[in-house]
């Protein structure tokens, strides 16, 4: 049986209207060619059900071969899911099917943009596959056996209604892909069974929130010389704040990550020095303690952010000649987070004259007179403190982010757009010999806009020069107005809905100053990305035992061309490096933002080729060996490798068979890896006491990442019952990583007092013009981290897969099916991390931990299903049992600082296993119409409590409690 090749792969953005003409001359070319006379290309059979009613599996499995025809019990752990198996489980999106993975790790899912644990993951409102928790870098994602994306793949951009099934390689396979195939390969192929019409809608019933709601559209057609398909599909996430879930917001005593000493109200200091927490800071919903107001941020963000997704894809399969055919499909997709919610504005990291130097207050402005008054200073003591000077402090918090309503944080924007055309050409020479090449394109654009503040208008506006129409040189006349930055200018919490009895109207900022304050952090990226592949498949004519011997060999080449560029001169290093405006030799280039970093435009490339052979060895009659390697070019300091695999599959008995397969992967920097510039995040840093910019850097110098693999396994058969159990290893080394922030903060100054002498003290920029005293210094006083990219220490992980099935026939009157599956990470190591040749981090087990400011992120010993079906006539009933175990919070509990002495944390330091039950009923009302009804986490289970920014982690639970769902499907 012929079958689709497993080859390309890419992530590009090639010019909008170039796009545009190749989407339509590849669907032109599609449809004409379907339409041709000539004999259609074989389907890949999918999963179905028969005329009793139950379901039946005729798939052969091609992922992990370029040799056809390889079977479904293969010497390589291949899983296989299909359309019909999802609808069963209640239609989850692509993003709910991947988190429900036994196999995976930490994955992006709700927008989570403050968890450190996904930090390396930021695409935020994008999907990711993280087989065997290496990271999502290291799972290659491929459809219709090419490569989908550049890099770190989308999932939320692939055709959902278009998908018939997914393929699962739970091993190592750069000896058959190339490239990031280190944990594993995930192959989403459409269907090509579809003669008609197939309609769907669904809603999901979320409490707190408008739900969520999916559409989808496909259309196919089959003749004697080809077939088509098209499909659209629509998604819609709509948001769920923290305030809608009693969990997430908690006292600081149980989580103090959550909050930030940054504040507004917040902290001042007199001329003489004498520290002040504004009056109103506890009015707010603020804590005094340490010294400082403690601002409880979560209120102003969402656990789940408001997306919409769509997706148009059209592919085409016909034959040109006897042995000739054609194969061409195109996606276009967007994904689009027009309002992710932050901070209502961000902690001034960068001031006038430097690092976390402070603004400053004139005793002219309003505000400070109340602000004074109202800590008990008369007329002589306001006189006497000229000046005031603003640390602990932001413009914004607790009144929320005026220029957006003034109801919660400040909004930003993600919007992720995909172009995507593959077209193939495959043929047979004589009976045994097969041909194909094909070519894929990728157009990847992303926008990114973030709004700061910009330090140059703070400062002129608290000098009363702010405000948009403001002439001349007179503070508070000609247009100009002072900015209040204390609580007498806030009426309300909006978030928490609490009023401020210390208000003063007159002093109120206007919307139109607060606003004119802001700037944009906006940045455009677009790639192209271009693979050729050419695979030459058959029989070699040697016989063995079994019979012949098969041979797959080819070459891939393929090229990147990526481009980022800053929206506006605001953000752009290259015009403005310093706070004021046209100022290009102030000492410390941070950019003209209080918060995050400039914007360095960005030309990168990359080009690699690649040739690899295949052998299929069938030694006897119940003994096979696949053969492979692969040799890829990278060219530059990067170099090449070979990668070597060897699979066996023995058939011991008719009920018993063993597998097992070795080898070698790779996987090279990213262009964005060995780029001397970088990207400003933000994350929690420990030592420093709070959130803080983390500068991330490539390194030109850096080396490829190399892996050894192994798998074990046997399966078992008898009657209705199935099972499989593997035992898989991989030791990565020289793993690309950049060095977390925390860990650079631990390193310089993780016993509290800073040493000044560090090797790694370059990478911290102290306040105070980056002055680092010894004996002096304290990590509270860091104000930015350098992240470089590098190559890191060596990971050892190991476990067990587990699955089985058990097949009941005819139970009153149905049939019914008990499935399970499962993973056990029994070893996940890190070794010693050495940087400059100094011992940045310890070696340290990972397996059970939140690793919240380490790599790899959160690792679930166990995490498994167990599914029960009932099928009788029109009626289908799974139930579903999901289970992933609790971890350990690696940082211990912690010590809160109250004004009457620390306080230890309440906070679990073991965090609790997230266990929930998911029931789908499927009625066919008819042949053309079918209703569903879903209830996902019956029992309303919480997520584990976490001390992390929103109090659970997304990577072993979720936010929605319970939900319900229901659809109709029309098919004809």
């Amino acid at each position: 049986m012929s079958s689709k090749r497993n080859s390309s792969r890419r992530e590009a953005f090639p010019r909008a209207r170039g796009a545009r003409g190749l989407l339509a001359l590849s669907v032109a070319i599609s449809a004409a060619l379907a339409m041709a006379s000539v004999q259609a290309q074989d389907a890949q059979p999918t999963q179905g059900k028969s005329a009793e009613g139950v379901k039946t599996l005729d798939t052969v499995v091609v992922t992990g071969s370029h040799i056809r025809g390889t079977p479904e019990d293969a010497a390589l752990p291949v899983e296989v899911v299909t359309a019909e198996d999802l609808r069963r489980q209640g239609s989850p999106t692509v993003l709910d099917f991947i988190k429900s993975l036994p196999i995976t790790g930490s994955v992006l899912g709700e927008s989570n943009q403050t968890n450190t644990n996904l930090g390396a993951q930021s695409r935020s409102g994008g999907g990711t596959i993280n087989l065997r928790g290496l990271g999502p870098q290291r799972t290659l994602v491929l459809m219709n056996g090419r490569r989908f994306q550049y890099g770190q793949v989308d999932t939320n951009l692939l055709p959902q209604a278009a998908i018939g099934r997914v393929e699962i390689l739970k091993d190592g396979a750069a000896a058959t892909y190339g490239s990031d195939a280190i944990g594993g390969v995930v192959n989403f192929i459409t269907r090509t069974d579809l003669q008609g019409f197939d309609i769907s809608v669904d809603n999901r019933f979320v409490r707190g929130s408008d739900g969520d709601r999916t559409a989808s559209f496909a259309y196919g057609w089959k003749g004697d010389n080809g077939n088509i398909l098209v499909s659209a599909g629509f998604q819609h996430r709509s948001e769920l704040s923290v305030m809608d879930r009693d969990w997430s917001y908690v006292p600081r005593t149980v989580n103090p990550t959550s909050y930030s000493a940054y504040s507004n109200p917040g902290l001042y200091y007199t001329s003489f020095f004498v520290p002040t927490v504004d009056v109103g800071c506890s009015a707010l919903g603020g804590e005094v303690a340490a010294g400082a107001c403690q601002f409880p941020f979560a209120p102003y963000l969402n656990l789940i952010e408001r997306e919409n997704r769509q997706q148009i894809y059209a592919e085409a399969n016909a034959s040109l000649s006897d042995s000739v055919r054609f194969h061409g499909e195109t996606l276009y997709s967007v994904n689009d987070t027009p309002d992710l919610r932050t901070s209502p504005a961000f902690f001034p990291l960068n001031g006038p004259t430097g690092p976390l130097s402070p603004f400053t207050v004139p005793n002219t402005n309003p505000g400070a007179v109340t602000a004074l008054e109202q800590a008990g200073y008369n007329a002589a003591g306001i006189a006497a403190n000229p000046l005031l000077y603003l640390y602990g402090w932001r413009p914004f918090a607790m009144g929320g982010n005026p220029v957006d309503g003034g109801m919660g944080g400040t909004s930003t924007e993600r919007k992720y757009t995909l172009f995507r055309t593959a077209l193939s050409l495959d043929g047979d020479i004589g009976e045994s010999t097969h041909w194909q090449v094909s070519g894929t394109y990728v157009r990847d654009k992303a926008l990114a806009r973030t709004p700061d503040i910009l330090v140059n208008r703070l400062q002129r506006a608290l000098n009363g020069l702010g405000g948009p129409n403001c002439t001349g040189t007179t503070p508070g006349a000609n247009g100009c107005q002072y900015f209040d930055p204390f609580s007498n200018a806030v009426a309300r919490n909006p978030a928490l809905g609490l009023s401020n009895p210390y208000y003063v109207s007159a002093n109120a900022n206007s919307r139109e100053l607060s606003g004119w304050l802001f700037g944009d952090v906006a940045i455009k990226a677009a790639s192209d990305y271009w693979v050729l592949d050419a695979v030459v498949d058959g029989e070699t004519g040697l016989q063995l035992g079994n019979g012949p011997v098969s041979y797959a060999v080819g070459g891939q080449v393929r090229r990147l061309s990526y481009a980022s560029d800053p929206l506006n001169t605001e953000s752009n290093f290259l015009v403005n490096p310093c706070p004021t405006p046209g100022d290009t030799t102030c000492l410390y280039q941070t950019g003209a933002f209080i918060f995050q970093g400039p914007t360095v435009p960005a030309r990168l490339s990359e080009d690699v080729r690649a040739v690899f052979g295949e052998l299929h060895l069938p030694i006897a009659a119940k003994l096979d060996a696949q053969l492979a390697v692969r040799y890829e070019d990278y060219g530059g300091q990067t170099g090449s490798t070979t990668n070597p695999k060897l699979a066996l599959k023995w058939q011991a008995t008719d009920w018993l068979g063993l597998r097992g397969s070795v080898g070698t992967t790779f996987r090279g920097p990213a262009p964005a890896n060995v780029a001397p510039g970088g990207g400003t995040t933000v994350a929690f840093v420990g030592p420093a006491g709070g959130f803080r910019a983390v500068d991330n850097f490539g390194n030109p110098a850096v080396g490829p990442e190399k892996a050894f693999t192994y798998n074990v396994g046997a399966l078992f058969k008898a009657g209705g019952f199935s099972a499989s159990v593997d035992y898989w290893s991989y030791k990565l080394k020289d793993q690309i990583v950049s060095i977390p922030a925390g860990t650079i903060a631990a390193a310089v100054a993780g016993t509290g007092l800073a040493n000044c002498s560090s090797p790694l003290r370059d990478l911290i920029t102290f306040n105070n013009n980056n002055t680092c005293v010894q004996g002096t210094t304290t990590g509270v006083d860091i104000a930015r981290i350098r992240s470089d990219t590098t190559n890191g220490p060596t990971v050892n992980t190991s476990g067990l897969d587990l699955a089985a099935n058990y097949f009941l026939d005819d139970v009153w009157g149905g049939t019914m099916v008990f499935s399970t599956n499962a993973t056990l990470v029994l070893k996940y190591d890190q070794e010693q991390f050495n940087y400059r040749g100094v011992k940045v981090s310890n070696a340290y087990d990972a397996r059970g931990y939140l690793n919240y400011e380490r790599l790899p992120g959160t690792v679930s010993k166990w995490r498994g299903t167990l599914a029960a079906e009932y099928d009788r006539g029109p009626h289908s009933l799974n139930a579903r049992f999901n289970y992933i175990e609790g971890v350990i919070d690696d940082r211990g509990p912690v010590a809160v600082a109250t004004n009457s002495g620390p306080v230890m944390s309440t906070a679990p330091v073991n965090i609790g296993s997230f266990k929930t039950v998911d029931l789908t009923y499927l009625l066919q009302l008819t042949p053309t119409w079918s209703f569903n009804a879903s209830v996902f986490n019956l029992f309303d289970e919480d997520p584990p409590q976490t001390r992390t920014s929103l109090t659970y982690d997304p990577a072993i639970s979720s936010p929605y409690g319970r939900s319900f769902k229901v659809g109709v499907r029309m098919q004809f």
